[in-house]
């Protein structure tokens, strides 16, 4: 199980929202948080439409954060680009399941607490944690 590329794109491209503080162009996005260009605009659709940012049109416009860091959770930005976490097909699409149902199958209900506990855990880490936690570890990168 791994995410998608593009939701490590994603996640680069909030970080460097909240960084930013403002409206920031698509290219500039891009740019800063190395993305391709069109990855970039495809992801800011997903979030703008999500409402984790907004979407500004015309000469000026481009691009902010709407939701406030301590807010927004790690679970949001994920759930934008890889959807549900889950650790099994069959979660959700039940007639992939080789077993008649739930009760017979010995994995299910592992699975289905694995999930909900990543879940759990990545709606628990906001980013304003995470740029806690960034800005320290480069105070510290001086030390080594």
């Amino acid at each position: 199980m791994h995410l998608k590329v593009e939701t490590d794109y994603a996640i680069r491209m909030v970080d460097y929202l909240i960084k930013r503080k403002g409206i920031a162009g698509a290219p500039e996005i891009s740019e800063e948080s190395k993305v391709p260009l069109r990855f970039a605009k495809n992801i800011l659709q997903k979030l703008t439409k999500s409402e984790i940012v907004i979407s500004y049109k015309g000469v000026y416009g481009g691009y902010e954060l709407r939701k406030n860091p301590e807010e927004l959770s790690l679970y949001d930005v994920v759930n934008v680009t890889d959807g549900p976490l889950i650790l099994n097909q069959c979660m959700q699409r039940r007639e992939e399941c080789f077993y008649k149902s739930y009760e017979e199958c010995p994995y299910y209900n592992i699975f289905m607490e694995i999930s909900l506990e990543l879940q759990n855990r990545m709606q628990g880490i906001k980013f304003s944690d995470l740029q806690y936690k960034n800005a320290r570890a480069s105070d510290n990168s001086s030390d080594f």
